[in-house]
Order: structure tokens, then sequence, then C-alpha cells
């Protein structure tokens, strides 16, 4: 387990040290007053879940799906499903517990819905090897327990160790993601492709291995798929990168996107998102101009060339948030929703919103939707948000709640 809190947790170690000393400040400038957050489940703990790092993702019926690193029977992680009902009510299921072992440990991202209802996602920790696993649950058509399978465990060599971000589902069936380690010793990029006949192991393949320096370590994040490339970040590497990787001919190449060369234009990017017209946004968890973290886009305006950063927007870690993990939402009018994990009016993190200007060449607008109280309320999210209808967002908090141990939330404008 000190392997990965050392690894994967150290982001949450430090934005709560950071949380803390935020509140000590007393921050007391109010937030945007009408959007309204619902607390849609409490974690208590136990079985139930605890301490979810990842968002939720959209499933049938209305219900939502996540992950929670830590619970469960085996208190190594669970996944789990809300479910509306009668009321405003919420129910939440325990899809799987993680058992550990062979099983896999430690969740740390949202899974992927594919055909049928079926998720896959991975585990840290665990295996066969424990270096972490992908993994299969598949529904039951009765309705009973849900089923799961380890696709592939990490060996913990060439092959990768401990992936942090999910996997992405291509059209053909594959599935790609990351590992945070191994490779080179930097991590590496893979792909999982089924067997043939739909029966029998799946074959994993390292499509690239991190190098290290500028060429980046510790990939982070769920891949994010744009007209058959994929992209991520890189926790490290001068200060971070942004990557690309490509397949022309069954050959898959990598290249650098951009490399956060210095502190005070970002640090540590998590994760990046595309809009209609290919324009990356992204966040970094630290650095700029007061040390907590940017928004960024990134244009790629002539194909070839070099992609064009700016900067939408510099956290000073005071009202306005700070040390944002989760990836960025992109709603109607180019709006760009995010949470930051610190500040706010209370210090325990904020859900924000960032408007394009309206004449080229001024700056976006930041709005702070919503300053966690800690309590019930929830504090320190850690997760990007779903953008729902009516642009209702849903995400998690890591701590507090009725419990302590987080929450789900909702939060219509």
């Amino acid at each position: 387990m000190d392997r990965y809190v050392s690894m994967g947790f150290e982001c949450v170690n430090r934005a709560a040290r950071m949380g803390l000393a935020l509140a000590a400040l007393g921050y007391s400038i109010a937030a945007a007053a009408s959007p309204v957050l619902t607390t849609l489940y409490g974690f208590a703990g136990g079985d139930s879940g605890s301490y979810p790092q990842a968002g939720v993702i959209s499933y049938t019926g209305g219900a939502l799906i996540g992950t929670t690193p830590y619970g469960g029977n085996a208190s190594i992680g669970t996944v789990f499903q809300l479910t509306p009902g009668a009321g405003g009510t919420w129910s939440e299921t325990v899809l799987y517990s993680f058992k550990g072992g062979n099983d896999g440990a430690y969740p740390g991202a949202a899974p992927t819905v594919g055909t049928g209802g079926v998720l896959y996602g991975t585990t840290f920790a665990g295996g066969s090897a424990g270096a972490g696993t992908v993994y299969q649950l598949t529904p039951s058509k009765t309705g009973g327990a849900w089923t799961e399978t380890v696709l592939y465990s990490f060996k913990g060599g060439a092959d990768g160790s401990g992936p942090l971000g999910g996997v992405t589902l291509s059209a053909n069936g594959t599935l790609q993601g990351t590992t945070f380690s191994g490779g080179t010793g930097a991590g590496t990029i893979y792909q999982l492709t089924p067997p043939s006949g739909g029966t029998g192991p799946w074959t994993e393949s390292v499509i690239y291995s991190f190098q290290g320096g500028k060429d980046g370590s510790g990939p982070n994040s769920t891949l994010a798929s744009r007209n058959g490339a994929l992209y991520g970040t890189t926790y490290s590497g001068t200060e971070g990168t942004v990557f690309e990787v490509s397949e022309t001919a069954g050959t898959w190449n990598k290249t650098l996107v951009f490399n956060f060369v210095d502190y005070s234009i970002g640090e540590d990017p998590v994760g990046v998102v595309f809009d209609s017209n290919g324009l990356l946004y992204g966040n970094t968890t630290a650095g700029g101009s007061s040390g907590y973290g940017i928004v960024y886009t990134l244009k790629n305006a002539v194909k070839g060339k070099a992609w064009v950063r700016t900067t939408i927007h510099n956290y000073t870690g005071g009202t306005d948030g700070g040390s944002p993990y989760g990836t960025l939402a992109l709603g109607s009018g180019g709006v760009v929703y995010g949470t930051s994990s610190i500040g706010g009016t209370y210090g325990g993190g904020a859900v924000v919103q960032f408007t394009p200007p309206t004449t080229k060449g001024q700056p976006w607008t930041e709005t702070v939707l919503y300053s966690f109280k800690g309590g019930t309320d929830g504090s320190e999210p850690f997760s990007g948000l779903l953008l729902g209808s009516n642009n209702t967002l849903y995400g998690t908090t890591l701590f507090d709640g009725t419990s302590g141990y987080g929450t789900v939330f909702q939060l219509v404008p």
C-alpha cells in the first residue's frame, strides 16, 4: 500500500495539506450564489466504499457509476452505482468489491462503458505480480451479481506497472491506457487486444515506453481520443508534458505536443480534452504565476508545426481555487467547467466555470460556481466533472460528507 500512496496518492496528501493551510487563513469572499448543490450520496466507509478520487460516468436509466480506491469487503476498493429514485433520493449499490491478490486492488480511475453495459477499468495494484490490472465487469442478465474478469495483470517490468488512468475503448474493441511506471522505468502506453473469436486471453502490447527527461515520465490520466490519435499527460519530464500517439500501418509513433519547461508556465499536467474544433484544454496541478496551477489551451493551427499554448487562468490558491486534479468538462458556447481541490470561500475546494471572452484578445472570466464547506457538504474535489442535461454537473469529493468518507454531488446552475 505504501507504493500506491507514494506514487498515486502523493497529490492527495499534498493538496490536503494545502487545503488545511488555506482554511486557516480564513478566505471569506463569497462565490456565485445561484447554483444549487445536492449531495447525492455520502460514503459511509466499510463495505460502501470510501474516499472517491475519480469522477462518475453516466449509465443506463440515469444511473451514475464510479470507483472508490478504499472500502469494500476487503477495504481495497469498489466499483459502485448510484440509482435515482422517487423524491430525488439516490441509492448506492456496490457492483464489485476488489479482493486483492490476483483480483486487483485500489481502483483510481472511473471505468469505461462498452457494448452491453460492460465496464472496463484499471486497478493500481494487485494482480498476479502486484503491479495492477485491467479488469472487465459484466452485468448479470437476471439482475444478480456482476462478474469480474481480470483481462490483464501487469508484471511490473517492460509491460508496465501501476496504471493510474482508466482505459480508452477504440472502435475495433481494443483498449488503450497508461502505466505510471514500468517500461524502461518511466511508464508506458499499452494496448490490450481481445481474443479472436471472443474467447481466450487478451493480448497486451506496449505502444510506447517513456524515457524520462524531456520525453516525459509518469503518465497519469485516461487517454483522450481524437481523429484516431490518443493524447495524454505525464506527471514529470521537466515540469510535465502533453503527448500524442498515433498508429500508421500497424506502427505507433509518439509525438511531444508540449513540454512545460518552466514552473512559471505550469507544472504537473493532468488529463486533456478536445472541443469540436480540435482545441485542447487541460489543467496543471501546480506552477503558474502563483504556484497553484493553471488552466490552459493548446492549438495546432498548422499540422506539423508547434502547438501554441494559451493560459486561461492562473490559480492563486485563494477564493478562486487551486491545485486542480480533474479533467475539464466542456459545455456549450465554449464554456469550460472544472474543480479545484483547495481554495474557494472556505478552503475546501470549488467547482469553477471559465467563460471565453466576447472580444478576441480579452481575458477569460472565471466564476466560482460553488465553494465546498466541509461537513455534510463534502470537501476537496479531486475528480473531473460529468456534464449532464441542462448543464447539470456531477462529481465527487474526496473527504467529508455525512460520515467523512467523501461524497457524490450534483450541481444545478
